[in-house]
């Protein structure tokens, strides 16, 4: 995962990701058409105002449970890179402590989590990976960089870079295809 965080809200990698397009005209736009675009981005103004402003707990309070009405929830203590696609981002669970590097795409009812409350450690998702319909990431796990995980797997081990992951458990069904395309 690339460190090459931006200050500020990286919305223009995340509209490009979601919309294809740039600009003023093209974000509004897309967050009334793009669900995805408008969860991520509302999450993303949460997570600035949560640290930054002396309101923040109160506002981040509402605009987290904005999300919840859409039907997903995003810790603001996860960390997401830019350029995430959520598809459809109906029933996306994302808990705190799971990172997200960039260009990412979740589709719906993909949960990334803890084994246990009481248990640490959550998910590290690679740059460029793919999670399909229903996937459970749990554990101090790591994807690597664009992987594939199968819809419906349930995945409690590491996943390496450029491979593919599919069952529950999940085991590597295919490995090295850095050149394939996303579906």
């Amino acid at each position: 995962m690339g460190d090459t965080s931006q200050p500020g809200i990286p919305w223009r990698e995340d509209l490009m990701a979601n919309t294809g397009r740039s600009g003023v005209a093209a974000a509004i736009v897309a967050l009334l058409t793009s669900p995805g675009f408008a969860v991520i981005t509302t999450w993303r103004i949460a997570k600035m105002l949560r640290f930054r402003t002396r309101w923040g707990h109160q506002i981040t309070w509402l605009l987290v449970r904005a999300l919840m009405r859409r039907g997903c929830y995003i810790s603001v203590l996860a960390e997401i890179g830019p350029g995430l696609i959520l598809p459809h981002p109906t029933g996306v669970v994302i808990g705190e402590g799971a990172r997200i590097g960039r260009s990412v795409m979740l589709y719906h009812n993909v949960t990334l989590g803890r084994r246990a409350w009481d248990e640490p450690g959550c998910p590290t998702i690679g740059d460029d990976a793919v999670i399909y319909t229903g996937a459970v990431i749990v554990g101090p796990i790591s994807i690597g960089a664009g992987a594939n995980v199968a819809a419906n797997a349930v995945v409690t081990r590491d996943v390496p870079p450029h491979s593919v992951a599919a069952g529950a458990p999940a085991r590597v069904v295919r490995s090295g295809a850095p050149d394939r395309m996303r579906a």
